[in-house]
């Protein structure tokens, strides 16, 4: 009975402490609306448009602008792909990297790579 008990403890712990050492996520500092249909945790997306950019981020480093059109993320076209599909690769661990490609307002396209950085507030 102790040995059970003993297990399922150190199951917990393990559990427990690799949660705490898992790493830490990153920010890339940019804010988006989409556009989609379908169930809210998960719609089918429409488009995505960039609408904040922080000073000194990853995004305002790589040149995002507010009105950027996200036409991918990580190879994987934006429209029509699911916004959870999306969402996993653009939450990254600091120091993990994630390429979009973007339309600016002006029309040109650009390939953008960041670096998640370690928020500072």
């Amino acid at each position: 009975m102790h040995s059970k008990f003993a297990v399922a403890l150190l199951a917990l712990f393990l559990s427990f402490s690799s949660a705490v050492w898992a790493g830490e996520r990153g920010y890339f500092g940019f804010g988006f609306k989409i556009d989609g249909e379908g169930v809210f945790w998960n719609p089918t997306l429409r488009s995505a448009t960039i609408e904040k950019v922080a000073p000194n981020s990853p995004a305002a480093a790589a040149g995002m602008q507010p009105g950027d059109e996200v036409i991918e993320v990580a190879g994987k076209v934006v429209a029509g792909a699911k916004g959870k599909d999306i969402q996993s690769h653009i939450e990254k661990d600091i120091g993990e990297s994630v390429q979009m490609k973007l339309r600016h307002a002006n029309g040109e396209v650009k390939v953008v790579t960041m670096v998640a950085a370690a928020k500072t507030w």
